[in-house]
């Protein structure tokens, strides 16, 4: 029985953090989006320069983004060399056909 409850407990704490992780990747995306647009808003309308905060604002939501992507991209599982992987279609094509 404690068995299942821990893995239970684990498997809540794993969706709480997919979730914030979510959560964070949104927000970035959202705060990231917004403040190119305002940054670059000068660039539409005469007489205004490029705001320099906004894209600093930018930076930091992208560098947060990237961090993010990184640390997820490491944890994702990889092939081993061992293993066989499918073929595309330019090698099916370049193999000689079969014949019994």
């Amino acid at each position: 029985m404690n068995e299942q409850r821990s893995g239970s407990q684990k498997a809540t704490s794993t969706n709480k953090q997919r979730n914030m992780e979510m959560l964070l990747f949104l927000v970035a995306s959202v705060i990231g989006i917004y403040g190119l647009g305002q940054g670059l808003q000068g660039l539409f309308e005469p007489g205004q320069g490029i705001n320099f905060i906004w894209l600093a604002v930018t930076g930091v939501a992208m560098f947060v983004l990237f961090a993010q992507m990184g640390r997820v991209h490491d944890s994702w599982p990889s092939r081993h060399s061992g293993e066989a992987q499918p073929k595309t279609s330019e090698e099916m094509a370049q193999d000689p056909p079969v014949t019994n």
